[in-house]
C-alpha cells in the first residue's frame, strides 16, 4: 500500500514537473515581450498618446484633448493629404484587387508558358522598394521621359501624370497582395459547381463572377486589404514624385511636418495616428466580414488544381505577357536604359551611350560607396536582430504555456500594418525623449536607431514565417531531450534550430533585402552627415540626375541580389552537411556501444 500513490498527488507532482521544465521558456519569453516592447509597442504607444497630448514627447506639449486631430481638417495641405491617401489607397485595393485576382484564376484555369515568369515577378514585385518602381514609370510616362522622347507617344504623361493614373501605378506595384493570395486559395477545385452551372445555361463570365469568385473571396478580401493597407503607408511613390507632380499623401506629409522649420513633430504625430487608424480599421472590416458569412465549399469531390488546356493557349499568355510588360519591363527596363545613357533626350543612339554613370558612383571618393557600406552593415545587424528574436518568439509561442503568448502573436501580426514612417515617428518619440536624453540612453540621430528600426520592421514577417516551420517540429523531440537534462539553450542549438534552419535562413536575408532600401526609415531616422543608399538615390533623383540614381539602384541591387544567393547557397550546403554529419555520427555512437 505505501507503493500506492494518490492520483491527485501525482498530478500534481506532474504540474511542478512541467512548470519547473517551462520555467527557462517563460524567461525567454520575457526577454521577447520585452524586446517587442522596446522595438515596437512603445513606438506605437507614444504615437497614439501623441494624438491627443500633442508635442507630449518633443517639449512641444498642448492640452489634452481633440485639438491635434482636429487640426488636419484646418490645413490645406493635411486635410488634402488625408483625402489623396484614402483615394490613392481605395482605388488601388479595388483595380490591384480586381487585376491580381484576374490573373490567378487565368493561372489557375490554363496551361501558360509564362506562368512561371508571372509567379517570379509577384515576389519580385514586392521585394522591389515602391520609390524604385516609381523612379521608372518616371522616367518612362514624364514629359522628357522615354515614351515621348523615344517613341512619340505625347499622351502618356498626361495618362499617368493625374490622380487616376498613380492609383493604376500603385495598382500595378500591390497586385501581387491579391494574385498570391488567390493562387493560394485556389490550390482545391471544385468543378461540380462550375459544371452545373454550365448545364443550366450560365455563361463563361456569369460562372466566373457568381461561382469561381464568391468561392475565393476570403483570400480576394485578404489580398485587397494588404493592398490597401501597402498603398496607404507608401512613402516611395510621394517621395520619388516630390519633383515631378504634387500629389501629396499623409506619409509624405508626415515627412515634411519633421523635415519643415520649425519642426513640428506634434502634427507628425496627429498624422501617423491618423494613418494607424485607417490601417486598423481596414484590417477589423476585414475580419468583420469573415466572421459574419460561411466560406467552407470543399466537399469529397475536390481535387488539386491542375491547369487545363492546351500548353500554347494564346490569351492566356498574351495576359500574361502584358502583365509582365507593364509590371517590370516598362519601370525596370526605364531605369536600365537611362543608366546607360548620356541625355535621356537623345533615345538610343550609339553615341549616346555610355558607362559614364556607373564610373561616376563607382568612383572611391563618390558616397555611393560609402551610402552602401553603410546600408549594408545596418542590414546585415538588422537581419541577425531580427532572426534572433523572430527565432525566440516563434519557439515561445509554439512549445510554451508562457501567459503572454498571445500578445507576443497579436503584437506580431499587428505590427505588419504599420508602415515604416509611422514606425520612424515613433522611434523619435522614445529616443528622443527628454527622460531618456536624461539617462544618455537617446538614440536619435545616432546610426544605431537604424539598426533598432530594421529589426523592428522585419520582425513581424520572420515571425510568420518561423511559426509555420517550428509548427512542423514534434514537441516530444523537446520534451524527451528536457527530460534527460537538456537545458534551454542547448534544446534550441541541437534540435529547434536546426530542423527550422531553412525557414531562418530565409527570414533572415529577406529582412536583409528589406532593410537595404528601407526609404521610409532612413529618411526619416537617418543621422545628418550619415550617408545610406536608399536616400542617396532619392536625392540624386531629385536633383535630376537621373543617370547616377539608376546606376546605383541597379548596382546595389545586383550586389544585393548576389549577396542573398552565394548566402542561401552556402547555407544550404552547411544544413545538408550537417544533417549527413548526423547519421554517420549516430552510427558511431551505436558500434561504441556494441
Amino acid at each position: 500500500m505505501a507503493d500506492i500513490v494518490h492520483p491527485v498527488s501525482a498530478a500534481r507532482t506532474g504540474l511542478g514537473q512541467r512548470r519547473a521544465l517551462l520555467k527557462a521558456e517563460d524567461w525567454l519569453g520575457l526577454i521577447v515581450v520585452a524586446a517587442l516592447v522596446i522595438l515596437v509597442l512603445a513606438p506605437m504607444a507614444t504615437v497614439i498618446v501623441q494624438a491627443f497630448v500633442p508635442g507630449l514627447f518633443s517639449g512641444q506639449a498642448n492640452q489634452i484633448g481633440f485639438s491635434g486631430l482636429g487640426e488636419v481638417f484646418s490645413r490645406p495641405l493635411w486635410q488634402r493629404s488625408l483625402s489623396n491617401s484614402l483615394f490613392l489607397a481605395t482605388s488601388a485595393a479595388v483595380i490591384g484587387g480586381a487585376m491580381g485576382t484576374g490573373l490567378a484564376i487565368v493561372r489557375a484555369n490554363s496551361r501558360m508558358v509564362l506562368g512561371p515568369a508571372l509567379d517570379v515577378a509577384a515576389w519580385a514585385i514586392i521585394v522591389l522598394p515602391s520609390f524604385i518602381i516609381a523612379q521608372g514609370w518616371i522616367l518612362f510616362a514624364s514629359r522628357g521621359g522615354i515614351a515621348n522622347n523615344w517613341l512619340g507617344l505625347s499622351f502618356v504623361p498626361d495618362l499617368v501624370f493625374n490622380p487616376w493614373g498613380l492609383a493604376v501605378v500603385m495598382s500595378l506595384k500591390a497586385f501581387p497582395f491579391a494574385y498570391l493570395t488567390v493562387t493560394a486559395a485556389l490550390q482545391w477545385r471544385m468543378d461540380d459547381f462550375v459544371h452545373a452551372a454550365r448545364l443550366c445555361g450560365a455563361s463563361r463570365l456569369r460562372v466566373f463572377t457568381t461561382i469561381q469568385v464568391p468561392m475565393v473571396l476570403p483570400a480576394v478580401l485578404s489580398g485587397t486589404a494588404l493592398i490597401f493597407i501597402d498603398v496607404l503607408g507608401d512613402f516611395g511613390l510621394p517621395a520619388a514624385l516630390a519633383t515631378t507632380y504634387r500629389f501629396p499623401t499623409l506619409t509624405y506629409a508626415i515627412y515634411v511636418a519633421i523635415n519643415q522649420s520649425p519642426i513640428r513633430f506634434d502634427l507628425a504625430g496627429v498624422l501617423a495616428f491618423y494613418v494607424t487608424a485607417i490601417m486598423l480599421l481596414a484590417v477589423m472590416s476585414y475580419f468583420w466580414v469573415l466572421r459574419n458569412r460561411r466560406y467552407d465549399f470543399l466537399g469529397g469531390k475536390a481535387r488539386l488544381q491542375g491547369g487545363g488546356g492546351s500548353r500554347l493557349a494564346l490569351w492566356p499568355n498574351v495576359i500574361a505577357l502584358l502583365a509582365l510588360v507593364i509590371t517590370i519591363v516598362v519601370p525596370i527596363g526605364s531605369s536600365a536604359l537611362v543608366s546607360i545613357t548620356t541625355r535621356i533626350a537623345d533615345g538610343l543612339a550609339p553615341a549616346n551611350l555610355t558607362l559614364e554613370h556607373y564610373a561616376f558612383v563607382l568612383d572611391t571618393g563618390g558616397a555611393f560607396l560609402s551610402a552602401l557600406r553603410t546600408s549594408m552593415g545596418i542590414a546585415i545587424m538588422a537581419a541577425i536582430g531580427s532572426g534572433i528574436i523572430a527565432a525566440a518568439a516563434a519557439y515561445v509561442v509554439t512549445f510554451s504555456d508562457f501567459r503572454l503568448n498571445r500578445l507576443i502573436d497579436l503584437t506580431c501580426t499587428l505590427s505588419l500594418a504599420v508602415p515604416g514612417v509611422v514606425l520612424g515617428i515613433g522611434y523619435i518619440f522614445v529616443w528622443n525623449s527628454p527622460f531618456l536624453d536624461s539617462l544618455g540612453l537617446s538614440l536619435y540621430g545616432k546610426p544605431a536607431i537604424l539598426i533598432l528600426a530594421g529589426i523592428a520592421g522585419a520582425v513581424p514577417i520572420a515571425v510568420r514565417v518561423l511559426l509555420g516551420a517550428m509548427a512542423q517540429v514534434p514537441a516530444s523531440m523537446l520534451s524527451a531531450a528536457a527530460l534527460q537534462g537538456a537545458a534551454l539553450p542547448r534544446r534550441l542549438m541541437t534540435i529547434a534550430i536546426p530542423l527550422v534552419a531553412a525557414a531562418l535562413v530565409s527570414a533572415t536575408l529577406t529582412a536583409f533585402g528589406s532593410a537595404v532600401f528601407d526609404l521610409a526609415i532612413n529618411s526619416i531616422l537617418r543621422p545628418p552627415r550619415l550617408d545610406v543608399l536608399p536616400v542617396y538615390v532619392n536625392r540624386a533623383f531629385e536633383q535630376g540626375q537621373f543617370g547616377a540614381a539608376t546606376a546605383a539602384t541597379l548596382l546595389a541591387g545586383t550586389l544585393t541580389i548576389l549577396i542573398i544567393m552565394l548566402a542561401r547557397l552556402a547555407a544550404g550546403l552547411a544544413i545538408s552537411r550537417l544533417w549527413s554529419v548526423q547519421p554517420r555520427r549516430a552510427k558511431g555512437a551505436r558500434h561504441a556501444q556494441d
